[in-house]
């Protein structure tokens, strides 16, 4: 609402509020200029005591790991968590996806909780993780059936993370389901009316409950909000932060540039998003995938 409420003025999104969690010393929320290193943000929140250590980027169920701490914020990071590089999510999210598909056909047991847990299925839509999982199991003639059942799915990562009892892989197996209906250019079909489930109040997932799961209650901390206004010395702007095509630039090298000014740009004809300048600066860097500015 921020970013929207600028844009009628339009004001460009040059920095990002977002907060920072986890394992550092002083956790807490501010607005830092879009670009600005994952390690940046570690410091400005006190450090970390960790030796070694992974971020999970915008989030645990709906987010990423990463291991980079040279990553960029871009306009839609929310936040990171730091977590010791031993850590059960970690380890977790680290397995290969081979080694998630052989688990799963091996271990399901299709006790359904994946789907009956699913916030999409209990709104009504035809979302079904466990019959997904089928898909590990069967030849590539029964992918088709079995993967349509995936393609209302949001990631948002409650089977896999809360709902199922072994420990296994429904969301990314959705995952693969929709992957596979997108490059086979199967289009998803409403079979019946859509209708809430009756037990929908009844199966929410507990806060509490799932940060035990998660095993991250040592880490429910607050994020108060601290109003800094740091200006990072390099910054590296991704020229894909958006759906669509990557912005072209429309700089070049040693080019001085303001804040807020246009460094990237979409092509008439695409669907994509404007790249603007965060901080005052020269132009070091051009590529196909960022621009770096330094002052």
């Amino acid at each position: 609402m921020y970013n929207i409420s600028n844009a009628t003025e339009e004001i460009p999104v040059t920095k990002k509020f977002l907060s920072v969690t986890g394992a550092v010393k002083n956790p807490k929320s501010f607005f830092v200029p879009v670009g600005t290193s994952f390690r940046e943000l570690i410091e400005l929140a006190g450090g970390t005591a960790l030796q070694d250590y992974g971020i999970f980027v915008s989030g645990i169920l709906m987010g990423r790991l990463t291991f980079d701490i040279d990553e960029p914020v871009t306009k839609t990071t929310a936040g990171i968590i730091v977590l010791p590089i031993n850590h059960y999510l970690i380890d977790r999210m680290k397995r290969p996806i081979h080694d998630m598909n052989r688990i799963g056909k091996s271990a399901c047991d299709q006790c359904s909780y994946c789907t009956e847990f699913c916030p999409r299925y209990l709104l009504g839509y035809d979302v079904q993780p466990h019959k997904v999982m089928r898909s590990l199991a069967f030849t590539k003639t029964g992918e088709r059936v079995w993967n349509q059942y995936a393609d209302l799915c949001c990631s948002c990562g409650l089977c896999s993370l809360y709902a199922c009892p072994e420990d296994l892989y429904p969301r990314e197996a959705c995952n693969q389901g929709k992957d596979y209906l997108r490059k086979n250019g199967i289009r998803y079909e409403q079979p019946k009316e859509v209708k809430v489930h009756p037990m929908k109040e009844g199966r929410r997932a507990p806060l509490k409950m799932l940060m035990k799961k998660l095993q991250l209650t040592d880490y429910d901390k607050a994020t108060p909000f601290e109003e800094i206004d740091y200006q990072p010395r390099r910054v590296k702007l991704l020229l894909k932060q958006h759906a669509g095509q990557p912005a072209k630039p429309v700089v070049v090298l040693n080019q001085k540039v303001r804040k807020d000014e246009l460094v990237a740009d979409v092509e008439p004809d695409k669907v994509g998003a404007k790249i603007h300048a965060s901080i005052d600066g020269v132009i070091k860097e051009i590529t196909d995938n960022y621009i770096i500015i330094e002052n």
